[in-house]
């Protein structure tokens, strides 16, 4: 359920706290009783372990920093394209290349995330009776709100020659209605699994500990662009509608990757 390797939980370095000292100093250089802003030159470790989920925390500047996304989301669009992948291929190169800003990209049409986001892989809902493939959790002035993704293989059976679900797309759409049921009846196995990622419990937000339906939101990511035609489409208009689950397919996650180069948060 971590997105790195290190545990942030266990603190920065004396190197990253003296280095984060230095730059809590530069912010008071020139403003009088103000201060700059420097956090996003802040180390790492630092801005992990002050976050609510110090392993899930996740922030667009650091992979705008790293020069590489325009690679790797090119990476994964030759990998999405490739007919022998599969959905544990996808899973593969997002969790372990890594690049999880790749499932963040499905933010970019949201009205949250950008206070503060966090991605968890393999979430368990249910106390490990389902596991959703990721869990974006994104904040904005009105708290936090919760994205659940289940992802399909790419090149298998997404619709049928009508342009209604096959079956890898009737698949996905049914997981999420297990989950569905499966968070409202039990949230409470919800926030166990929050407060063991959690540094301190304490200042979990009451939209942690209690559903509210309207802060709960549904993904279903299968096939490609030319799966889909007016059919499909407008059968995607009718699951927003009237499921409240959302589908897509990877040129759409690819697109949305590619848009992020130009933001500055999700």
């Amino acid at each position: 359920m971590k997105l790195y390797q290190r545990d942030y939980c266990k603190g920065p370095t004396k190197f990253e706290m003296e280095e984060y000292e230095r730059i809590r100093e530069e912010e008071k250089i020139g403003m009088g009783l103000c201060r700059r802003n420097l956090y996003p030159q802040y180390p790492e470790a630092i801005r992990h372990y002050n976050s609510l989920f110090p392993n899930n925390h996740i922030e667009l500047f650091d992979w705008k920093a790293s020069g590489k996304m325009s690679e790797l989301t090119k990476a994964f669009e030759q990998l999405v394209h490739d007919n022998t992948s599969r959905e544990r291929d996808i899973l593969n190169f997002i969790n372990h290349t890594p690049a999880p800003y790749i499932i963040g990209s499905l933010l970019i049409y949201k009205d949250f995330g950008h206070h503060d986001t966090f991605i968890f892989p393999e979430f368990s809902i249910g106390a490990g009776t389902y596991f959703a493939d990721y869990l974006i959790v994104g904040k904005n002035s009105g708290g936090y709100e919760f994205l659940f993704v289940e992802l399909e293989a790419p090149h298998k059976s997404t619709t049928i020659k009508s342009g209604y679900e096959g079956y890898a797309t009737r698949s996905g759409l049914n997981q999420i209605s297990d989950w569905k049921y499966q968070i409202e009846t039990d949230f409470v196995s919800i926030t166990k699994e929050f407060e063991k990622a959690c540094i301190d419990v304490d200042r979990l937000p009451q939209e942690f500990r209690q559903y509210d339906s309207t802060r709960m939101h549904y993904v279903v990511i299968a096939g490609l662009r030319d799966d889909y035609n007016d059919v499909t489409y407008r059968t995607r208009r009718e699951k927003i509608k009237y499921l409240g689950i959302e589908m897509y397919h990877y040129d759409n996650l690819i697109d949305f990757s590619k848009a992020l180069e130009e933001k500055n948060t999700f």
